[in-house]
């Protein structure tokens, strides 16, 4: 592994399974594996994955919370090849859909899953790994393919390189000081990017993993003091809900050192309660879609740059990366775009939505990423966000297209118009459809919940007589929103 970046993602792993075997790399629950009893695991599954898939293949893992779903990540990683998460609670259309433009040769299963789900899934299943000879590393290219929503065409793939992720990696084990002695949370999806800091800040610094058996918002404060979390990663929407079940009292987690956020706007009344709650930790918003590699601007809350009012600002780009305001109707506002080591080259299969996103600038041949995020930047080159070009929406740190939700309803219940929209509620943001004629909605809502991921159906479809518009005729969303928050129908 020596010609690998030094900071990839499998050779800090080892690197601490030298040097730290027996200290703790993962507890799930009450259950706990060292750094050498999971690199013997990641051992055999790179054995099988070498003997029964091509050189350098994708392979899929079902993204259930459990050692097979964690040594299957590593292993993959060590046999040169690269993970496709599958989320556990996904319908199958969604698996199928994803393993198909993925190319995925084979799946790593729990033993204890049905095996119904093996037969959805189609393809070669590993879920037994016991009696697999080991192989040493192998060189490989690409780390993982994440799959977010797309407007057409149901999901798009975003290939990831390991140096994009070392990039990453390199920034945050040189940034900040953690230690063999750390406790890291691990609250995301598999299937979301940012579990990929989870994973490897954490083993890159000889800590321990620590994964919850109820991550819910209501146990979290009690699941960091039970277990001395001193590593916090979340989205903003949960330490939200902590804030409104008032987990968030002062001096409520004082084990935490680092708390990091990423994925929505961090808003400042958040952010200075878990500030007051975490009185020992750096707080650090962070920010980078999946096509920038986990995170690409960082925010570090210090008592001098508080507020009380707002979103708290994106920062700058980090290590080698490169942000750019493109502006448009203010000469210091626009679509933000981002270029260096942790910019991906494009989508999976898409090479017209990867020509309209990847860009280059007329003064220089870079790849750009054009976010269709907007931004302010201020006199000290930080930059602020201040909404989307378009109508993505980020759900508990989800992006969602609306118009995928749009378009499995469209062939439904034409000749309707649809309109999904999203609208914040207590914190939150949430999604509601809108058609322009009477109809039952149960079998729609069953239609979605068949087709989509729990976070992208909407709360509620609603039945308008006609869709209101503005003095101009366009259509006034405004309105439709209003009719939501406000509960007028």
């Amino acid at each position: 592994m020596s010609t690998l970046h030094p900071f990839d993602p499998y050779n800090v792993f080892q690197a601490a399974a030298v040097k730290y075997a027996d200290r703790i790399a993962l507890r799930i629950g009450e259950r706990e594996w060292s750094y050498r009893e999971l690199e013997t695991q990641a051992a055999a599954i790179a054995g099988w994955c070498e003997r029964n898939t091509p050189t350098r293949a994708r392979i899929a893992v079902f993204g259930k919370k459990e050692l097979a779903a964690y040594a299957g990540i590593l292993g993959i990683l060590r046999s040169g090849r690269s993970y496709v998460p599958l989320h556990p609670d996904h319908p199958p259309v969604r698996w199928r859909s994803v393993l198909e433009q993925s190319g995925s040769a084979a799946c790593i299963l729990p033993s204890n899953v049905g095996s119904d789900i093996a037969e959805e899934l189609k393809i070669p299943i590993l879920s037994d790994w016991s009696n697999e000879a080991h192989v040493p590393p192998i060189l490989g290219q690409e780390a993982y393919v994440m799959f977010t929503s797309g407007s057409t065409g149901g999901p798009k793939g975003v290939p990831v390189p390991r140096n994009n992720v070392a990039a990453y990696l390199e920034h945050m084990l040189t940034r900040y000081s953690f230690t063999p002695e750390d406790r890291f949370s691990q609250l995301f999806e598999l299937t979301f990017d940012l579990s990929v800091h989870d994973l490897f800040v954490c083993w890159g610094s000889g800590a321990c993993l620590c994964v919850p058996e109820d991550d819910s918002a209501l146990r979290m404060s009690a699941y960091v003091e039970a277990n001395a979390i001193t590593s916090w990663f979340s989205v903003p929407s949960l330490a939200a809900l902590m804030r409104r079940m008032r987990s968030l009292r002062a001096g409520a987690l004082p084990s935490l050192k680092h708390s990091f956020f990423c994925g929505e706007a961090l808003s400042w009344d958040v952010a200075n309660s878990w500030r007051e709650a975490a009185s020992n930790s750096t707080v650090v918003n962070l920010y980078g879609p999946t096509e920038a590699t986990i995170a690409i601007t960082e925010f570090e809350l210090t008592s001098t740059n508080s507020q009380r009012s707002g979103t708290v600002p994106l920062g700058r780009a980090i290590g080698r990366n490169k942000a750019k305001c493109i502006p448009d109707t203010e000469p210091n506002e626009g679509e933000l775009w981002l270029s260096g080591p942790q910019v991906t080259e494009g989508y999976l299969g898409r090479s017209e939505e990867t020509a309209n996103a990847f860009k280059q600038l007329p003064e220089g041949n870079e790849l750009w990423y054009a976010t269709g995020d907007r931004v302010r930047v201020d006199p000290d080159g930080i930059f602020h966000f201040i909404g989307r070009k378009d109508d993505q929406a980020k759900v508990l740190g989800h992006r969602v297209e609306p118009a995928e939700v749009d378009g499995l309803l469209a062939p439904v219940v034409s000749p309707a118009n649809v309109l999904t929209l999203p609208f914040v509620k207590g914190d939150i943001t949430r999604l509601v459809t809108f058609i322009d004629m009477e109809l039952d909605t149960a079998p729609l809502m069953e239609h979605l919940r068949a087709n989509l991921p729990a976070y992208m159906v909407p709360e509620r479809i609603v039945c308008v007589g006609a869709f209101p518009t503005t003095a101009h005729g366009k259509l006034d969303r405004a309105t439709l929103i209003s009719m939501v928050v406000d509960e007028q129908c």
